[in-house]
C-alpha cells in the first residue's frame, strides 16, 4: 500500500513539524527499511560523495530466560484467561489483546533477572544484497548537515548523560530510537496528515512507486 504522491507530500508536511522530520524524509525519499534508517550511523554517511551505506540495521531481539525455571520466573505475569469483551487495558496495543498464556508458560523473559540475548542491537542485514550504497538526493544533503549540527548541540547539552552510538537518528541522550516508538510516531503522523492506515514498511514501496512514476528505469529502482 504505497502512498500516492499527494499522500507522500501530506505525510512529509506533517512530519516537518517534528524533530524527527529528516528520519521520515529519508524513509520516503530513499525507500530504506525501518531498521536500516534507525540503524544508520554517521560513519556510513558520506555527505561529500553524496551517498550512504545500509550495512547495519537496528533490531529489537527477543529476550531469553537465563534462569533454571522459566515458568516460575514469570509466575506473577501469567494470565490464563482471555480479556473480557471491550477490554480497555490493551486498546493501544498494535496487535490487540495478547493471547492467554499456555498452561506451562515460559514467556515473560524480559523480566527475568538473568535474561539473555535481547534488547536493541545492531545487526547485519539478512542478505549481502541488502548491504548497498545508496545515493542521497541532493535536496537532502543540506538537511543532513543541519541535522548533524543540531545533534552536536544536543550532545553538548546532554553532557555526561549522552551515550555515544554514532546513530544519525538518536534520542535526546544519544541512544538509538526504539522501533516501537518509531512505529507509533508513524501512526500518529498518518492521523495528522489525514492518510489511511498503513505500515512504516510501505514507505519503502512508496519510494519505488514514485521513482517509477518519474520515469526512472526498473533496474535502478531495484538497486
Amino acid at each position: 500500500n504505497p502512498f500516492t504522491q499527494e499522500e507522500a507530500r501530506a505525510f512529509l508536511r506533517a512530519a516537518a513539524q517534528r524533530p524527527t522530520a529528516l528520519r521520515w524524509a529519508i524513509g520516503v525519499g530513499l525507500g530504506i527499511r525501518q531498521g536500516e534508517a534507525l540503524g544508520l550511523r554517521w560513519s556510513y554517511v558520506d555527505l561529500e560523495a553524496g551517498h550512504l551505506k545500509t550495512w547495519w540495521q537496528l533490531q529489537r531481539l527477543t529476550w531469553r530466560h537465563g534462569c533454571e525455571d522459566p515458568h516460575k520466573c514469570g509466575e506473577r505475569l501469567h494470565r490464563f484467561e482471555p480479556c473480557p469483551p471491550g477490554c480497555t487495558t490493551h486498546k493501544h496495543y498494535k496487535r490487540g489483546c495478547p493471547e492467554p498464556c499456555p498452561a506451562k508458560c515460559t514467556r515473560h523473559a524480559s523480566t527475568c533477572p538473568q535474561r539473555q540475548g535481547g534488547g536493541l542491537v545492531f545487526t547485519r542485514p539478512k542478505t549481502k544484497k541488502s548491504r548497498r550504497v545508496v545515493p542521497i538526493p541532493p535536496p537532502l544533503i543540506p538537511l543532513l548537515i543541519e541535522h548533524r549540527a543540531r545533534q552536536e548541540e544536543a550532545r553538548a547539552a546532554a553532557g555526561e548523560l549522552w551515550e555515544e552510538h554514532d546513530v544519525v537518528f538518536a534520542r535526546p541522550d544519544g541512544r538509538p530510537i526504539d522501533p516501537r516508538q518509531d512505529w507509533q510516531e508513524f501512526k500518529d503522523l498518518l492521523k495528522e496528515a489525514g492518510i489511511r492506515d498503513t505500515r512504516p514498511h510501505d514507505s519503502r514501496h512508496t519510494a519505488g512507486t514514485i521513482l517509477n512514476e518519474l520515469g526512472v528505469d526498473i533496474r535502478t529502482i531495484m538497486e
